[in-house]
């Protein structure tokens, strides 16, 4: 091997272990918190595919199937339809995002039932 090859390997490989270092220290401690985030993460996994209402900020309401979520409250529907409060007309969007400054309100459209 080069000199210039080797020399760029153990600068590669120094990099690599500094990197896992830092990840290990940065790693969050396991608290109590983990059982909470669990129920969240299983509230959510429930809630996909499931017909949801949103009311925005500006009036209009939407019907479409859950997603997906992010930190900033964000939620993505799909098979949307837009409804106005006023009129009450429907209008097909197919795949959206909201941003969730935007929500009033979110509810579930459908009940759970069993087969």
């Amino acid at each position: 091997m080069k000199e210039s090859a080797k020399k760029y390997q153990q600068a590669l490989n120094q990099a690599f272990a500094q990197m896992d270092i830092q990840q290990k220290n940065t790693r969050a401690p396991e608290t109590d918190n983990t059982t909470a985030n669990d129920e969240k993460r299983q509230m959510l996994k429930m809630w996909l595919n499931r017909l949801f209402r949103i009311k925005m900020t500006d009036g209009r309401i939407l019907n479409g199937y859950f997603v997906c979520t992010d930190a900033e409250a964000n939620v993505v529907l799909q098979s949307t339809s837009e409804y106005t409060e006023l009129e009450g007309e429907e209008r097909i969007l197919g795949l959206v995002m909201i941003p969730g400054r935007y929500i009033v309100s979110i509810e579930e459209r459908n009940s759970r039932f069993a087969w």
